[in-house]
């Protein structure tokens, strides 16, 4: 990319489950020129040796604040970062580190992604998708299940303990950054098309 392309930047927030990660990888391949996703989970910090009774994802401390908001900054100046991969069967950053390459589009999702001023601040078009706790239980239990290696009943005894109370805590404020709430209810498909209007229309 050429210094004087600026990426447009787009910041995808929500409770867990709602489905950003989704939404941000469709856009990426839908978008004009195309997208690059930026997915908060990958800054989680080194848990190792910490007990799993004490680990606590969803608070904005337990994210590398720091490197997340310089690789956002330099992506959405064009330019190539080494962003880390996180291992949530182990709870632990891996010695092994993914190129992400700067696109017309940079999409940043996660829990936290109108949570810092500093990201905000680069953020083009702020985006929060919004699902009631019901839904966001269930469709989390499946996917940790699935993919995280967990139980059912260790993922509905964390939801309860700490991820739907910090999403009240943390997470639902940061709806009011948004220039865009989308209802997650709806099909992937309608909430891509609502955002592929807002982002590509002058």
């Amino acid at each position: 990319m050429r210094p004087s392309q600026t990426p447009h930047v787009i910041g995808i927030a929500g409770p867990s489950g709602s489905g950003k990660t989704s939404l941000a990888l469709l856009l990426a391949a839908r978008l004009p020129g195309g997208g690059v996703v930026v997915a908060l989970d990958a800054y989680y910090r080194d848990q190792r040796g910490v007990p799993d009774d004490a680990i606590n994802v969803d608070v904005p401390g337990a994210l590398d604040h720091a490197l997340l908001v310089a690789q956002v900054r330099t992506l959405s100046a064009g330019e190539i970062v080494q962003q880390p991969v996180y291992d949530y069967a182990n709870h632990a950053r891996l010695a092994v580190t993914r190129t992400v390459y700067p696109a017309p589009f940079v999409i940043v999702e996660g829990l936290f992604a109108l949570y810092w001023p500093e990201v905000r601040a680069v953020v083009t078009t702020p985006l929060y998708l919004s699902l009631d706790h019901e839904r966001c239980l269930a469709r989390r239990v499946e996917r940790d299940a699935r993919e995280r290696g967990r139980s059912r009943d260790a993922v509905r005894m964390q939801y309860e303990r700490t991820v739907r109370p910090m999403y009240d805590r943390h997470v639902h404020p940061t709806r009011a950054h948004a220039r865009l709430v989308l209802d997650a209810t709806q099909p992937l498909e309608t909430l891509a098309g609502r955002v592929l209007v807002a982002v590509t229309t002058p």
